[in-house]
Formats: structure tokens, C-alpha cells, sequence
């Protein structure tokens, strides 16, 4: 249903098996966030044999996303003038940058915060413009370690609905020492733009963009997502052609995350169909034992959260370099044990949250 909910040509609704189980379905639509999606496959006819019951949920998610979308477009618009105010640089991730850049359509691609890329020397100036907004610190007690240990820190401000803002200037854990996929000048240099009311905003584009997906997907969320897949395949779809993907290697290796890469890709190959040149995959390809261990397949259509002690054992396969998985066990020994272990709700450790 997905695949053909983000096709764009016309071809025969193909029909839906009545003897489904609507309810394992449903708790996977919910979960994945993907209802919008589905919902504009119906309206375009292309599956049928949907209860009318299931059929008003996923219409009224997508309602419920364009509402939300709505409310946070505002709330940037505010940011992003008090940004430029202060001559602080930033970057729109994920969500609405997302929803306008590669969706189809208004409310496809459901969002909870906003995720602002920021450079590292840029913090406290950027939390003092949100906290003139009235914008709180949600864990002031973490503040410095996250900001040590995970490159991202998150910010609250109550209201009709909750406003999140996530300011990130790393990509993976600080404490990891990789290179930073976001924090060095390329992610700068050539952004993309979108127009949020009268403001201009820069996102990303390209191969850093593609790379961000892989690492978003497959690290941050342990694969646990399909529409985060989408994201992945609506990029690739819109930005193939102009994909270098020498460049694109080059980058993987560089950043320390070919086995993210690797794995999201071919995730999103096997599952929605992507185009991606078998020449990539086989030199991203990790090492035998690596693939031996990894569940993807179990990981990518589960209906609720990832146990922590699987995600953990997900992130450290991903990591490429065996120092680099024994520095980031340290680095998580040495965290906060109820924050590390909490899990569910509210996020409460890097790269759990919707986004």
C-alpha cells in the first residue's frame, strides 16, 4: 500500500485481501506514522477494500498532520526571524523541511518538533533567543551532558500544543569522535531553500542529505520507521539524477557510517522499490559477521517500540570501527543510568523521538 500510495502514475487500485487482521494493521499504521500516506493512496484509488472504519482514521491522521504542520510553520516562521535577528545560522531538518521539499502533498509526513541544525558555537546564543520565546529547557539537569556526549539538546514551550525544538549540531555521538557529517562546512555550503511565509529557509539537499536519511534511519531510529523509509525513497526519487555517488562514498567513508548507509539503502531498495546502483551497495557492503548479525528485516515492520538492549545492540553493529564501538560503550557507561534506561513516551535518550 505504500508503494503504491508514494507511486505517481496511474495503475489499476489493486485490492486489499478482506481476511487482514485491521487491527494488527492499524497498530502498524499508527506506529509507523505512514496513515496520511495511506490515506492519499485512497483518495487517488490506488487500493481498495479498506474498511470505512480504518479509512476515517487514516483521514483523520492526515487532518490531524495538516493541522500540526500548520501550527509548527508558524511557530518557525517566528524562529527563524528571531534567528536572523541575531545573525544565527541554521538549517531545517527532517520534518517540514521534508514535507515541503519531497511529499506530494500537504499532511503527508506527519511531524512532532522542530529540528534545527546549528553550528556548535552557536549555542548559547540560539538558547537564548528560544528562551525569549518562552521555550524551556526540557531536561535541565542534562543539559551538559547531552550537549558533551550527543551534539543536540531540546527545548519546550506549552501552549495549544506542544512545541519542541531540538537544536543539533552533531550527527552521531559526540563521544564517538567520528568526523561530523553535520558540524563541518559542507553541510553549510550548498543548502537548499524553502519559503515558510516570508522567510527564506535553508534545508538540506544532495548527497548530504541522502546521508543524513541513511544515518537518521538506521542509527538514530534502529530502522524502526517506514516513514522515515519514505523519507529515504522520496529523496532518492527527487534527487537521483543529480546524485553523485562517488561523492556519496567518499562522504560514507569519511563520517564512519558506510554499514548505516549500506543497510538503509537496501532497505529502501528491497522494500518501496528504490533505484540505487548495485556498484554502491557492494562497496558499502559490511563485513560478513556484521551481516550475519543484524535483524533489519525484524526491525523494519515491528508495532511498537525497539527494547533498548536490541537498539543498543543495533547502534553498536552499525558502528564501522571496533575502537569506535568500545568508546561509545564507555561513553554510554558513563551517561545517566535512569535517562539511558528509560524508555517510551517522551524520549529520553538521543535519536529516540519522533521526527
Amino acid at each position: 500500500m505504500l508503494r503504491a500510495s508514494l507511486h505517481e502514475e496511474p495503475f489499476p487500485a489493486a485490492p486489499i485481501c478482506s481476511s487482514l487482521d485491521w487491527h494488527l494493521l492499524q497498530r502498524l499504521v499508527h506506529h509507523h506514522r505512514v496513515g496520511p500516506l495511506l490515506s492519499y493512496g485512497l483518495y487517488r484509488a490506488r487500493f481498495g477494500g479498506i474498511p470505512n472504519g480504518i479509512r476515517s482514521k487514516w483521514e483523520a491522521q492526515r487532518r490531524e498532520a495538516i493541522a500540526t504542520g500548520l501550527y509548527h510553520l508558524q511557530a518557525l516562521e517566528e524562529l527563524a526571524t528571531r534567528f536572523d535577528a541575531q545573525a544565527i545560522p541554521f538549517i531545517l531538518l527532517k520534518g517540514e523541511a521534508l514535507s515541503k521539499t519531497c511529499y506530494p502533498d500537504e499532511g503527508l509526513r506527519p511531524y512532532n518538533d522542530i529540528d534545527l541544525l546549528i553550528k556548535e558555537d552557536s549555542y548559547e546564543a540560539a538558547r537564548t533567543v528560544l528562551t525569549a520565546a518562552g521555550f524551556q529547557p526540557r531536561y535541565p539537569h542534562l543539559e551538559s551532558e547531552k550537549r558533551k556526549l550527543f551534539g543536540e539538546f531540546e527545548f519546550d514551550r506549552q501552549g495549544p500544543r506542544l512545541l519542541t525544538v531540538d537544536l543539533h549540531w552533531d550527527t552521531l555521538m559526540v563521544s564517538w569522535k567520528p568526523p561530523s557529517l553535520l558540524g563541518e562546512t559542507l553541510a553549510w555550503d550548498c543548502p537548499d531553500r524553502i519559503y515558510v511565509g516570508t522567510q527564506i529557509i535553508r534545508v538540506l539537499g544532495g548527497e548530504i542529505l541522502l546521508l543524513f536519511l541513511c544515518v537518521h534511519l538506521a542509527f538514530h531510529h534502529v530502522f524502526d520507521g517506514l516513514i522515515l523509509l519514505c523519507d529515504l525513497f522520496l529523496a532518492l526519487k527527487r534527487d537521483g539524477d543529480r546524485i553523485d555517488w562517488d561523492r556519496f562514498l567518499q562522504m560514507a567513508h569519511r563520517y564512519q557510517c558506510r554499514q548505516a548507509a549500506y543497510y538503509a539503502l537496501t532497505s529502501v531498495q528491497s522494500l518501496l522499490g528504490a533505484h540505487v546502483p548495485t556498484l554502491v551497495l557492494n562497496q558499502l557492503r559490511p563485513p560478513a559477521k556484521v551481516r550475519l548479525l543484524m535483524p533489519t528485516e525484524r526491525l523494519l515492520v515491528r508495532d511498537r517500540a525497539v527494547p533498548q538492549i536490541l537498539e543498543r545492540y543495533i547502534k553498536f553493529l552499525l558502528i564501522d570501527y571496533e575502537t569506535d564501538r568500545m568508546r561509545a560503550a564507555w561513553s554510554w557507561w558513563q551517561s545517566s543510568k535512569p535517562w539511558m534506561m528509560t524508555r517510551g513516551g517522551r524520549r529520553h535518550h538521543a535519536g529516540a523521538g519522533p521526527s
